[in-house]
């Protein structure tokens, strides 16, 4: 059951590195190829996911399936510049499409209506956890989401050696997240987290407290993306091994 091979393209993050001649924003977008399944995991906030992917020889035209992490334009934009394709599932929470103001009157939620998206995609909205292959599921609504963005959720990919959880933002928090994949997976064992853990300007309590639980389930390595500060990624550092996550970046698990 544990011998299959995901690999993780990072098709959108906020930092890009030299040479590779890629374009970033500040957002977030993964191609995971599992089994027979190729799925996009957001689409970043503009079309610069498929100019990336062109530009890495991935045919965005043979997605499979698009899942969706949140509401947020930084993750939902780019659906606006995909072909419609009704052989695309399309999988989120049913409150993706609530709307989102800032305080300074501006919106980001996403921009795309749910009638739009039925017209291009087979959508597949649930707040209940949605199995894509017999070991990575779409959990659905995370349990204990204080925050307002209830419709929040991640991926959960079993493995040999523990869960790989997969976040975009992570605003329904990631130890929260945590304990929803193992309740819904029944695998207590955790291999790392990989993606947005929502850590901008975050003190030092804050970040002690997650750092004490995270090395409760004995997490030795980390994967924080897009949402997460230099600030945060250097305190972490001095707990877990943690890797870079950049556009253009490939991860084997």
């Amino acid at each position: 059951m544990y011998n299959k091979i995901m690999k993780i393209t990072v098709l959108v993050d906020n930092n890009s590195k030299i040479d590779n001649y890629l374009l970033s924003e500040p957002a977030f977008s993964l191609y995971i190829e599992h089994l027979d399944k190729k799925l996009l995991f957001d689409c970043g906030y503009s079309d610069v996911f498929i100019k990336n992917a062109e530009k890495l020889n991935i045919d965005s035209n043979k997605i499979t399936d698009i899942i969706l992490s949140h509401g947020h334009n930084d993750h939902t934009g780019g659906l606006r510049y995909l072909q419609a394709n009704k052989n695309i599932n399309l999988i989120a929470h049913p409150n993706i499409f609530d709307e989102k103001i800032d305080t300074d009157k501006s919106q980001y939620g996403c921009p795309i209506s749910k009638a739009e998206l039925e017209k291009k995609f087979n959508l597949k909205l649930t707040k209940l956890p949605f199995w894509i292959t017999d070991d990575l599921c779409f959990l659905g609504q995370i349990e204990n989401n204080n925050s307002d963005d209830i419709d929040d959720s991640a991926l959960a990919y079993k493995t040999s050696k523990g869960l790989i959880i997969i976040t975009g933002c992570s605003h329904s928090g990631t130890i929260n997240i945590i304990k929803y994949a193992k309740k819904i997976t029944n695998c207590d064992k955790i291999q790392t987290v990989f993606g947005g853990m929502h850590l901008l300007n975050k003190n030092q309590k804050e970040l002690f407290i997650l750092t004490d639980k995270l090395q409760k389930d004995n997490i030795k390595t980390l994967y924080p993306a897009h949402c997460c500060d230099l600030n945060s990624k250097i305190f972490l550092s001095r707990y877990f091994e943690i890797k870079e996550v950049c556009t253009g970046d490939i991860f084997e698990f």
